[in-house]
């Protein structure tokens, strides 16, 4: 039984999906929207609700928190100053998985992550 498991395992070992949801979560602040199989989709969805949430706080514990995560600090101020500012009115729901079908080469489900700045 996995109660009060959180955390999606993504068929990797925990170091390694780690640094898959940091990189990940890079692309998707940078690029604004990415498309990945919908378990890492929504792994990755979980794990930028927690960067929004930090970067709304806006104080000097939630930077540090952040700054854990994501160690790129042109990444970290888009987050605040471009994406954040359109989200301050949202109590939660900031990402959402959209499913895009299935991969060509192997049947894969896709979905694509984008962040809910429309009002």
């Amino acid at each position: 039984m996995r109660h009060l498991r959180k955390n999606k395992k993504v068929g990797r070992p925990t170091d390694q999906r780690l640094a898959l949801l940091k990189y990940q979560a890079k692309s998707l602040i940078q690029h604004g929207e990415i498309t990945t199989s919908r378990a890492k989709a929504k792994a990755l969805a979980m794990f930028v609700q927690k960067l929004v949430t930090w970067a709304k706080k806006g104080d000097f514990n939630a930077m540090r928190e952040i700054r854990k995560q994501i160690d790129d600090r042109r990444v970290i101020f888009k987050l605040t100053n471009d994406i954040v500012p359109k989200l301050k009115n949202r109590t939660g729901g900031e990402v959402s998985v959209i499913p895009a079908g299935q991969r060509r080469g192997d049947g894969t489900q896709l979905a694509v992550v984008t962040f809910n700045t429309n009002e």
